[in-house]
């Protein structure tokens, strides 16, 4: 379902934030971009993401809607067609422009909207993207079971608060652990503030834990049972369980959990491991028999916390889940149209800019009552039952509408907006 007619006002409150910050948008893309043949870096930029604001799936649908996408934002901007953005973005063969777009969020978040970034945790966690064509650069076969035996790519991803602040595409079968020490140097350079660090078993190594005690953060992180010291403590676990000791600790339905404390995980390096057993119950719904499965994981940490404060602290990196899910459901993260894999790791930090872009117009819009809605939930409820097309860049309120008081809010600072564009772009 495209939404480009009713989006409208979401979509220029992103590009009066461009062009508001135009001038530290050109400074960061405009030497890169010149170097590539880009004449108008922030065009492109507002090409793509108006794609992603709008809904818009795949490139053929771009090609479809463009024409009556042209018309209609005609007297606010200008937007490439397909054929130039493919021509443009594929140009792009190293990582600066996607980091240059980041340093651009951070701005514009620490400077108008810096609650999306407290907190002063880091999640970095990994997701596996599966490729629709193996002739796609980097696109090959991964380890990830998920995707077993299909094209894929490793997206190494950093979240912060309630946005993504750094991301990095690695070819499917790269293990994006030794990017652990890039990504938490990479978000202290955005001038982001945190001191934890949350991640997956996939990211504990020895140099990571000395990386951290170095910089003297705090962390949380998944702990595998390749490590010697988790194996001995699952088994200590199990014994202990046998004999109900009061050492093993109930911490919510089906999870117990037992602090082992400081120990040694190779010479010289200690750190504290709580080993957590989950038993999770299936009933099958032909034979009526319940299936139950029993695992055991670790967890490896230096915070003060009782084993259930950590072990619920810990699972909070469910935060950047989210987020994943987001990104997939509502702007189509897996959709990457370039050959070249830079090339859509700048595709992906585009639509990670206009979701920070949505959330912040979110805050300044919606009430608090509206402002967990995602944005093509948001687009369906209010925008596309409330308001109907009415020309060029206009809508009308429904009579039956909801929120009523909302859309009439929208649609008059939409039209103080698109004034202040006007004037803007008229004088520049």
């Amino acid at each position: 379902m495209q939404f480009f007619q009713i989006s409208f006002p979401v979509v220029m409150y992103a590009v009066e934030m461009i062009y508001y910050n135009e001038a530290v948008l050109n400074s960061y893309l405009f030497r890169i971009f010149r170097v590539l043949g880009i004449i108008d870096p922030v065009r492109l930029f507002i090409s793509v993401m108006v794609q992603s604001l709008s809904g818009i799936e795949y490139q053929n649908h771009y090609r479809e809607q463009f024409p009556e996408m042209k018309k209609f934002y005609s007297g606010q901007f200008k937007i490439y067609c397909p054929e130039k953005i493919r021509d443009y973005i594929s140009r792009i063969t190293n990582g600066m422009a996607a980091w240059k777009l980041f340093l651009f969020q951070a701005y514009i978040v620490r400077t108008q909207c810096p609650e999306l970034i407290e907190g002063g945790v880091l999640d970095i966690d990994v997701k596996t993207i599966s490729s629709a064509s193996s002739k796609k650069e980097g696109a090959e076969i991964g380890f990830n079971k998920k995707s077993k035996g299909k094209p894929c790519f490793q997206m190494s991803a950093s979240f912060v608060g309630r946005i993504f602040v750094d991301i990095k595409l690695f070819a499917g079968g790269m293990n994006p652990k030794n990017f652990f020490r890039k990504s938490v140097k990479r978000v202290k350079s955005l001038g982001i503030w945190f001191d934890t660090v949350r991640a997956d078993s996939a990211y504990l190594t020895i140099e990571n834990l000395l990386f951290l005690t170095k910089l003297s953060l705090w962390y949380a992180i998944g702990a595998p049972a390749t490590f010697s010291a988790v194996k001995k403590g699952i088994k200590a676990f199990k014994k202990a369980a046998r004999q109900k000791s009061p050492a093993v600790i109930s911490a919510a339905k089906g999870v117990s959990i037992m602090d082992l404390g400081r120990v040694t995980i190779c010479p010289g390096v200690e750190t504290r491991i709580i080993i957590v057993r989950r038993i999770s119950r299936k009933k099958n719904r032909r034979t009526g028999k319940w299936k139950v499965r029993t695992y055991y994981y670790g967890i490896a940490s230096n915070l003060k916390l009782t084993p259930v404060k950590l072990y619920a602290f810990y699972h909070k990196r469910q935060c950047i889940e989210a987020g994943f899910r987001e990104l997939s459901g509502h702007y189509n993260l897996e959709r990457l149209p370039f050959r070249g894999l830079k090339a859509n790791e700048f595709w992906i930090a585009c639509k990670i800019v206009a979701m920070t872009l949505f959330k912040m117009f979110q805050k300044e819009f919606l009430p608090k009552s509206l402002q967990h809605l995602l944005l093509k939930t948001f687009l369906r409820r209010i925008l596309l039952n409330g308001l109907k097309p009415a020309g060029a860049g206009e809508a009308e309120i429904l009579p039956k509408a909801r929120h009523i008081w909302l859309l009439r809010r929208l649609l008059s600072k939409t039209a103080r907006m698109k004034t202040a564009l006007n004037a803007r772009l008229s004088t520049g």
